[in-house]
């Protein structure tokens, strides 16, 4: 394939994301006394080498809940914030660095509540602009790595995570890339995100 093909290849991915994401403003700000249980998070895509890729973090596992866990950049919403996208952006820069204005927000899809904790995430998906020079914070984040694509779509990544929880274990779909495994929450809204990038089969 060459170079111009891959370029359009982008181009109609992310067109078929704006016609099938929902507009990034229309989603509601929390109800007041719900704030607790609201959190957003940013499926950032980047341009590499004429491929889409997505980019993901790893919890520290200091953390108190989910440690360890795949995730994409996110966090509870702040009252401060004047939206869930604003702060599913502010998360994005402190956790790893992306700059809010290097984000073209092309829109968010419907969210998932965390089987833990019961906490509704909503997720918005952007562009990242250019080369952002990542940074993870080391309270937060382990480990910051991207995911081709064509990676994420390709059947020969499925696998199974070995789930331990009050002495009972599971088996969970998974993606197994490289040393990672994107598991949970995740999983679920990354095989969602791959239903709206992709064309029909």
């Amino acid at each position: 394939m060459n170079e111009s093909a891959k370029h359009l290849d982008i181009g109609d991915h992310l067109e078929r994301l704006r016609l099938r994401l929902q507009r990034a403003d229309a989603v509601e700000r929390p109800q007041p006394g719900t704030e607790l249980k609201a959190a957003a998070v940013l499926v950032p895509l980047l341009r590499r080498e004429g491929e889409l890729h997505v980019l993901y973090t790893r919890r520290s596992d200091r953390l108190a809940s989910h440690r360890g866990e795949v995730a994409f950049p996110g966090g509870r919403f702040d009252r401060r914030d004047p939206h869930l996208l604003a702060a599913a952006l502010r998360e994005a820069y402190e956790e790893v660095g992306i700059e809010p204005q290097a984000v073209d927000v092309l829109g968010c899809f419907e969210g998932r509540r965390t089987h833990s904790t019961d906490i509704m995430v909503t997720p918005f998906v952007g562009m990242v602009r250019g080369s952002p020079e990542l940074r993870p914070d080391p309270k937060e984040v382990a480990e910051i790595f991207e995911v081709p694509l064509s990676a994420l779509a390709d059947p020969r990544h499925r696998g199974a995570h070995r789930w331990h929880r009050n002495g009972a274990t599971s088996h969970r779909p998974a993606i197994l890339y490289q040393r990672q495994v994107i598991w949970g929450l995740t999983y679920e809204l990354t095989m969602r995100f791959l239903e709206l990038i992709l064309p029909p089969a």
